[in-house]
């Protein structure tokens, strides 16, 4: 059988043929993806429609299967070919290997972990949309319930000023909702429905980790070679937050990690020597992860010194940028809040000494090893970065012979992981509320994985080394899983809930009650359509 595009090229319609078909597919994909913006019952199968055309073409013709062979190995080599210095970003093997299959993953696997947290975003984003305000008082006779608690208490997510009822937290991840929200309108999504918000949350955030994951893969090649990135992504991907937190709600933690993992590709493309436009987008980035969550901030300023002891003529044009790209913000707190700092979260929490206390050992190790809450529980390839980190120090700490990346890039990872640390630990809520894993110390998996990334391609090259990171990417998967085929989030309900149990950890949790106590309204906000 030749096919349904094997038509002889003497007739020179072969060629016509498939560019028609290669039309069709591409409007396929494009057809799927606005249904599944439309946020009808089912809606999330719909991004795999684009498929569906290349799969039978792939089953039927031996010419289309070629040309995608070709397409891929070329794609494969100018990721190596980047990975080992070169000028071009390969952008096609970032999407088509990593992104676009992370994203179909998460786009339809129904899971959900949007709490009271992440409410606010998108209702705002319809708003500015629909009104061109943040005033959600609009929601309010939505049912069930999105503003208020089902015992008619509103939500701690909202506040009210000066006659307006907005967000409580930091708005940085609004504009990734109105993104999504824009061509949903246009399809006629129901906005005014709370399901097609909740919908709506999750689809954005599936697309905000998938393009996390795509840049992380960009980042972690470039340093470590195609094949290094290629297994960073692969752990990120299955062992990670990314997968639960940031891809099943809109949290502020998925901003921070796409405009750090932007910011470092910029670095890493101009090998650390980025000009003065470069620079410009960089701080733009910077000001955008403080916009997302304000301890963000320390994560930019690191970045901000990294650059300065490199060029301080270019760490202040970094900072200048930043501070412009921040200032669009401060006005928006300033109009909407009365107040420079923002919502009530920031100003309320930041402001107050008692939530703070360093140096404390048991929540450091909590932050670290919990069987709730830990860093290594909940991200295991991370002892990878323990032992990337003891060569190079075996090293002196010195620069190897043939790393292509920025100057001192280990050194700002360290130091951004090590600081986060402490930071996180510090916070009298270092478990994260309602969450599920390590989800306060995701804004430091970029760098912890850009650590972990050499090892990785070492073992990577080994049969041994490769049966170790699939053990990895298992155990990874098998602790986050749960998270969405059972609702293991739920275990947060659990009172008292034990930090410290390996018996009774979340990924050992199984959802079996009808939903969440009514103080907590779980049982409706993750109820998807």
């Amino acid at each position: 059988m030749e096919g349904i595009d094997a038509v002889p090229e003497a007739s020179g319609r072969g060629p016509r043929l498939r560019v028609a078909l290669d039309i069709l597919s591409w409007a396929l994909a494009a057809a799927g993806l606005a249904l599944w913006l439309r946020a009808g019952p089912n809606a999330r199968f719909w991004p795999w429609l684009g498929l569906a055309l290349p799969a039978i073409r792939w089953t039927l013709n031996a010419g289309y299967r070629r040309r995608l062979r070709s397409w891929a190995v070329a794609a494969r080599r100018e990721a190596e070919e980047w990975g080992r210095g070169g000028p071009a970003i390969p952008w096609r093997a970032a999407v088509a290997f990593v992104a676009a299959p992370f994203f179909l993953f998460e786009a339809s696997n129904g899971g959900t972990l949007g709490t009271f947290d992440t409410r606010p975003v998108t209702p705002t984003a319809v708003s500015l949309i629909r009104d061109g305000d943040v005033d959600l008082r609009e929601f309010e006779g939505l049912r069930p319930p999105l503003l208020r608690t089902r015992d008619g208490v509103r939500c701690y997510s909202f506040q009210e000023v000066g006659g307006r009822i907005v967000s409580a937290y930091p708005s940085g991840m609004v504009p990734f909702a109105v993104l999504a929200a824009l061509p949903a309108r246009a399809m006629g999504a129901d906005l005014d429905s709370a399901a097609t918000l909740r919908y709506l949350e999750k689809a954005t955030a599936s697309a905000v980790a998938a393009l996390a994951l795509g840049l992380a893969f960009l980042v972690a090649s470039r340093l470590a070679t195609a094949r290094g990135g290629a297994a960073t992504a692969l752990l990120l991907a299955t062992g990670s937050g990314f997968l639960t937190n940031v891809g099943l709600g809109l949290w502020q933690h998925g901003g921070v990690v796409v405009w750090l993992l932007a910011a470092l590709l910029v670095e890493c493309a101009r090998d650390g020597r980025p000009g003065r436009r470069a620079t410009a987008f960089q701080g733009f980035a910077l000001a955008q992860m403080v916009a997302c969550r304000p301890t963000a901030g320390l994560l930019a300023a690191l970045f901000g010194l990294w650059a300065l002891a490199r060029s301080p003529r270019r760490g202040l044009w970094l900072g200048a940028c930043g501070a412009m790209g921040l200032a669009p913000w401060l006005g928006f707190h300033a109009w909407i809040y009365h107040d420079l700092r923002g919502p009530a979260t920031i100003h309320a929490h930041a402001g107050t000494a008692g939530y703070w206390s360093f140096f404390a050992a048991w929540p450091m190790l909590g932050v670290l090893f919990s069987p709730a809450r830990g860093l290594f529980v909940y991200q295991p390839w991370a002892v990878l970065a323990v032992v990337g980190v003891a060569a190079w120090a075996r090293h002196g700490f010195r620069r190897p012979s043939g790393d292509v990346g920025p100057p001192g890039w280990r050194a700002f990872c360290l130091a951004a992981v090590v600081l986060h640390v402490v930071l996180i630990a510090a916070w009298w809520e270092w478990a994260g509320g309602y969450c599920y894993g390590s989800r306060l110390m995701i804004d430091a998996l970029p760098p912890l994985a850009l650590l972990a990334a050499p090892v990785a391609a070492a073992l990577a090259r080994t049969r041994r080394g490769v049966a170790t990171l699939a053990a990895l990417a298992l155990l990874g998967f098998a602790i986050h899983v749960p998270c969405i085929a059972f609702e293991a989030h739920r275990w947060n309900l659990e009172r008292p809930r034990d930090l410290w149990s390996w018996s009774h950890a979340p990924f050992f949790y199984r959802a079996t009650g009808p939903g969440a106590p009514p103080e907590f309204a779980l049982g409706d906000q993750n109820v998807q359509r």
